[in-house]
């Protein structure tokens, strides 16, 4: 996202949203999604809160799963 590089930012939510599906990270899931039809074209113009709202509930995620240590 940082270089706005749409066919990468594109595959990297893809990917992400192919994880959390078979992972059953429902949260992120949807969100992912969101921004993986967003990203489509290729472009990240107006991805800016989408992505916020990934990072967002990657980072819950993330602290969900360290607090099964």
């Amino acid at each position: 996202m940082e270089k706005n590089d749409g066919e990468e930012a594109f595959r990297a939510a893809h990917t992400l949203k192919g994880v959390c599906l078979n992972l059953g990270f429902d949260e992120l899931y949807e969100v992912s999604a969101e921004i993986t039809e967003k990203l489509r074209g290729k472009e990240t113009a107006g991805s800016e809160d989408m992505f916020q709202k990934v990072e967002e509930k990657y980072q819950k995620t993330v602290n969900a799963i360290k607090g099964l240590e």
